[in-house]
């Protein structure tokens, strides 16, 4: 599954320190696809592979919770556009 996660920094230099730090070691089962960060580093959004959300939302929250707003959603890859036609037909890692 894929995961969008919206990121509004309130500390962008212990929120880019710690997100660098926490996603070195990531456990195999997820993956970041994407980070885009704003000029400021006060906003990004990122692509994550993983299980489901909540896998997603304990890691950032347990991370950076304390320097963002997070926003979670999971990516409906039917309606999506710009993935891969592998992750389209519902084939994943």
């Amino acid at each position: 599954m894929y995961v969008i996660v919206q990121h509004e920094i309130s500390n962008p230099k212990t929120f880019w320190e710690t997100a660098k730090t926490a996603t070195a070691a990531l456990p195999s089962d997820l993956k970041v696809h994407q980070t885009l960060p704003n000029g400021e580093g006060t906003k990004a959004v990122c692509l994550w592979e993983a299980p489901g959300v909540d896998v997603v939302k304990k890691l950032i929250e347990g991370a950076v919770g304390n320097v963002s707003r997070n926003t979670y959603f999971a990516v409906e890859a039917a309606n999506a556009m710009g993935l891969p036609a592998s992750i389209k037909a519902g084939v994943t890692r």
